[in-house]
This record gives C-alpha cells, structure tokens and sequence, in this order.
C-alpha cells in the first residue's frame, strides 16, 4: 500500500519511504513534521521487511529503507550511511475483552486455541521464535500487521505483536500486564539517494524521537 502526503506546492522535492509495516502509525506524522520544516514530501510504502527488500533488489524505487531488521541493509543498495532511530518489544496480545482467558506465554501452546504470529521470515516471527516457548501457530503472517488485523477481526484468540500495535488498535489488548522486556527489535534507517540523507538526520532528532515516544516506541535504542 502506498500513500502520499503532498501538502506542499508544485515544484517541492519528494522522497519515497519503503517502512516496515509496524511504523505504518507513526510515519505519518514524522513525514508531515519532516515536511513542516523542509517542504520535503514522503511517499510512502508499507511491508514486511524482508518482502520490501526483495522489491528493492527487483529494481522498485526508493530513496529511504526503514527497516526492523538491520541485516537487510547489507542486501540493499545504500549510500553507506544508517541510523537506528527507534527500538520496539513483543506483546502477547488478544481481542478486546480477551475471551479466551489468555494468561500466560504457556497458552501459545494450546491446541485448542487459535494462535496467530509472524512468519520467522519477517523480524516480529524472527523475534518471536526467540519467547522461548513453542509456539502452536494456527497461522504465520507476512507482516505483523496482518496478526493485529486478525486479533481484531477475532479470527484469532492469541497472537504476538508489537506494544505499538497494541497501543495503536482499540479492538487489541495485551493479554495480561507484561513487564517491558526483550525480545525487541531495532528500526534502521538507510538511505539509498544522497539527497534522502537529511531525512535520515532528521530522524534521530529530538523532534521526531518525541513524535515515536508519542506512538510507544522506545527511543532508547539497544546497543
């Protein structure tokens, strides 16, 4: 899926932003303050992770990469320079209501339960893979966005997702109050146009590390 923000007048300089699927809430609005202060419009494009890169090695055309795994820049054309700008941690989460009385990482191994999470192809599944429990998966996801569409359709009674989705989808709710912990994940920039750099900047600036601590990610990035 594509969107533009094009609040700008003819004749301003744009930048396509292929982002991981688990910032589709938050981009937004670092694009429009990006643009507030450059007059830089954001085209951007929402996926999993490893999906995007495979398009961009096909040739599709983008002048950022925000990705939740670090090791795919190094697939990617770039113009050697990367910013980790945002960190964010799994949440077992459940309906709105949590009908199936969901209490512990133990009920991700119930059979009798309809448990959705990521494919480990993509960072949520490869995170997950590391909750240490074995995972009864009725079904493994492309995105996590797709976990948290099920979850709140209640075609799913348990699944694991980011604490942004949580925060950012009324029909979803943890399923039982969990400490803030690992496994997380990373968010990276990498810039494939020199002329994408300042966005790269922008994003480790203290306007734009209020606007993600603002959606629930954590700005304290590991490592």
């Amino acid at each position: 899926m594509a969107s533009t923000l094009s609040c700008g007048g003819p004749g301003d300089d744009d930048l396509t932003v292929f982002a991981a699927s688990s910032l589709t809430d938050v981009l937004p609005d670092l694009a429009e303050a990006f643009q507030e202060q450059t007059g830089t419009t954001i085209t951007t494009v929402f996926g999993g992770s490893n999906h995007l890169a495979a398009q961009l090695n096909d040739g599709a055309a983008a002048d950022v990469f925000l990705t939740a795994d670090v090791r795919l820049l190094e697939q990617v054309t770039t113009v050697n320079r990367s910013v980790s700008f945002a960190s964010n941690r799994l949440v077992v989460a459940v309906p709105e209501g949590n009908p199936a009385g969901v209490s512990s990482l133990a009920d991700l191994s119930r059979p009798d339960l309809r448990v959705v999470v990521c494919d480990e192809a993509v960072p949520c599944g490869a995170s997950t893979s590391e909750m240490g429990v074995t995972i009864e998966a009725d079904s493994r996801e492309i995105s996590v966005r797709a976990v948290l569409s099920r979850l709140a359709m209640g075609e799913a009674d348990v699944g694991v997702v980011y604490a942004t989705d949580v925060t950012a989808e009324p029909g979803v709710e943890p399923a039982w109050n969990q400490l803030e912990s690992c496994p997380c994940v990373t968010y990276t920039a990498g810039a494939r146009t020199y002329w994408a750099l300042p966005f790269l900047t922008f994003l480790a600036s203290p306007p734009a590390q209020e606007i993600l601590a603002g959606h629930g990610f954590s700005t304290r990035t590991p490592g």
